[in-house]
């Protein structure tokens, strides 16, 4: 397929809340999903997840561990991350590794917001490339509606795609404070996890945004922000609010769209700028179709342009 997807029909997860609502996908179960940030785990802490409950507890050395003996758990990067014991291992992406020393990173920002929507349509935020430019649009972040051309290099990567910016365009004025020698990655693994790296002379940064499936018909978007600069992380209160304000922008769209009965509906991806989400769903269909030969990434490597 070449520019557009349609939707395939896959079983819908269910649990304690009853099954989806009818033509959803829902999420992978065989797959890590970030529950909850580690320092928030003291002694007990129960997470939702896939329309179960679970209970997070501390073990007699210190780390996290669930009670339920069909689940595991790792902590990665300050996150709680959870999957399914019996889950396939050739089904199962990999979760973020330490890049570049980002692990050492303090970090700086934390920011989650539960709501009520079709999972699908939450991740498809986190790939459109049109997603950002239209609907994170406060002062401090962007201040012109002008549009210009927008040139990225697509690549396969781990269980996804990576996409590499081809000019020194940025959007927000913030990235010009790291610098004209930039450079900036945005890698889509699936299941549902959006990593951004920028890096700037010294400077790093990491920009990890999740969607994490709770019960049916609701997830939690979660953002979280790493930085090399070390003094930000007392600006970590007034960072997570400005992360926050940036989830509630994706929630007001994400409400609207679930109100919309159109989204039910087969979908039609045309174009460079839908091809990122096109990619979703075949690399989410080829997650599922996975032999013991591991995943076969569909992504091919492609220049991709469009106006923002």
């Amino acid at each position: 397929m070449d520019g557009y997807v349609s939707r395939p029909q896959e079983e819908p997860f269910t649990g304690d809340a009853g099954p989806v609502k009818p033509g959803r996908f829902g999420p992978p179960s065989d797959a890590w999903y970030p529950v909850a940030r580690e320092r928030a785990v003291r002694r007990r802490l129960r997470v939702p997840l896939l329309g179960q409950e679970l209970t997070l507890v501390r073990n007699p050395a210190g780390g996290v561990a669930v009670e339920q003996t069909d689940w595991r758990v790792e902590t990665r990067l300050g996150l709680v991350w959870v999957r399914r014991a019996a889950a396939r291992p050739e089904a199962v992406p990999t979760l973020i590794g330490d890049n570049a020393g980002t692990a050492r990173f303090p970090m700086i920002a934390c920011s989650e917001i539960e709501v009520e929507t079709d999972y699908d349509q939450a991740v498809l935020g986190l790939v459109d490339p049109a997603h950002v430019p239209m609907v994170h649009t406060a002062w401090w972040w962007r201040s012109s509606d002008k549009r210009r051309v927008k040139t990225k290099h697509y690549a396969p990567s781990p269980f996804g795609f990576t996409a590499t910016a081809a000019d020194q365009f940025a959007s927000a004025p913030a990235y010009e404070l790291v610098g004209s020698d930039r450079k900036i990655t945005i890698e889509f693994r699936l299941p549902s996890t959006r990593i951004e790296r920028v890096e700037g002379g010294r400077f790093r940064l990491l920009n990890v945004t999740t969607v994490t499936p709770t019960t049916p018909g609701r997830v939690v978007l979660r953002n979280v922000i790493y930085s090399s600069v070390r003094p930000l992380r007392w600006l970590h209160p007034a960072l997570s609010a400005l992360g926050r304000a940036f989830l509630e922008q994706d929630a007001r769209i994400l409400r609207r769209l679930d109100a919309d009965a159109s989204t039910r509906q087969p979908q039609l991806f045309v174009g460079a700028p839908d091809q990122p989400s096109a990619w979703y769903f075949q690399c989410k269909l080829a997650l599922a179709r996975a032999t013991g030969a591991g995943f076969v990434n569909p992504v091919r490597p492609s220049v991709l342009r469009w106006r923002t």
